[in-house]
C-alpha cells in the first residue's frame, strides 16, 4: 500500500462512528421506556416519555441520545412527551455502520411508527438524517436544526489543513468499496416541500458547523428563521439553556 493510500484510510477511519455504548446503566430513560422499529435493514432503538404527540431529538456524530440530557429532560419534566433514539452505529444500536441515508431511513421508521409528530429537534449529523426523512415522506408540525452541516466534506478537510490529495483518494476509495458520496445532502432541496416551520441554530464559535452556511440555509427557506449566537462550541449548542429557552418559545411553550 503506498502512503497516500495509508494516509486515505486513515482519513476514512475517522469517519467511523465512536460513540460510547448506550448499556442500562447509561441510558438518559428508565429501561421500560425503550423499545425498538424494526426496519428493512436495521432496527431503531427508542425511548419515549409522556402521552401525545411527542418531540423527537435526533442526536449528531459520534454522540447518542444522551447528549439531550438538559433539553428532553427539560421537556419531560414540564409534561411535554419526548422521544429519544440512537442513530445507525450508534449507542444502543447494533447496526455497524452508518451515513446520513441509513440515519434518515431510521428517522422515517422511527416518525411513521410514532406519528403524529409535532417537533424535531436536531443537533449537528442528526439534520441531514432528519432532512432525508422528511424529504420522503417523514411529518413534524416544526423542525429545530441545531448546528447543521452544510459544508462540503472535502471544504472542511482542507480547512483542517489534510493535502487535497489524500481528500480525492478517500473519496476515491469509500466510492469503490461502497458506493457513496461523502458530500452532505443539500438541505434546501430535501427541504423544499416541507409546510412547517424551522428554526436554525450556529454559533460563530463553531469550527465544526460554520455559521454562514447555516445563514444561507435560513435564507433560502420561506419557513426558516435563523439564531446564530456567539461563544457556544459545536457541542455546546445543545446543552445551553439559553437555546433551549429560544427553542421553547419558538415551539410557542
Amino acid at each position: 500500500m503506498d502512503q497516500l493510500t495509508k494516509d486515505a484510510e486513515a482519513l476514512l477511519d475517522e469517519l467511523k462512528p465512536r460513540s460510547p455504548s448506550a448499556a442500562p446503566g447509561q441510558n438518559l430513560l428508565p429501561p421500560q421506556t425503550r423499545f425498538d422499529v424494526p426496519g428493512e435493514s436495521l432496527s431503531t432503538p427508542a425511548w419515549r416519555a409522556g402521552d401525545g404527540a411527542p418531540t423527537l431529538f435526533v442526536h449528531g456524530w459520534d454522540d447518542t441520545h444522551r447528549i439531550w440530557r438538559r433539553f428532553a429532560m427539560d421537556f419531560i419534566q414540564n409534561g411535554r412527551p419526548a422521544l429519544l433514539t440512537d442513530l445507525p452505529a450508534h449507542g444502543a444500536s447494533t447496526a455497524e455502520t452508518c451515513n446520513w441515508q441509513l440515519a434518515g431511513r431510521s428517522v422515517l421508521g422511527l416518525c411513521a411508527d410514532q406519528q403524529p409528530i409535532d417537533a424535531i429537534i436536531t443537533h449537528s449529523f442528526g439534520s441531514l438524517a432528519a432532512a432525508d426523512a422528511i424529504s420522503k415522506g417523514a411529518q413534524a408540525d416544526y423542525l429545530v436544526m441545531i448546528a447543521p452541516p452544510i459544508e462540503q466534506w472535502s471544504d472542511r478537510q482542507r480547512r483542517k489543513g489534510v493535502p487535497d490529495d489524500v481528500i480525492a483518494r478517500a473519496a476515491e476509495l469509500l466510492t469503490e468499496r461502497q458506493g457513496e458520496d461523502l458530500s452532505p445532502p443539500d438541505l434546501s432541496a430535501l427541504l423544499a416541500d416541507f409546510k412547517g416551520r424551522i428554526l436554525l441554530i450556529g454559533s460563530h464559535a463553531d469550527e465544526s458547523c460554520p455559521a454562514p452556511p447555516i445563514e444561507a440555509l435560513g435564507a433560502s427557506l420561506e419557513n426558516a428563521e435563523t439564531l446564530i449566537v456567539d461563544g457556544l462550541s459545536h457541542r455546546d449548542l445543545a446543552l445551553d439553556p439559553a437555546i433551549l429557552s429560544h427553542i421553547t418559545a419558538f415551539l410557542g411553550y
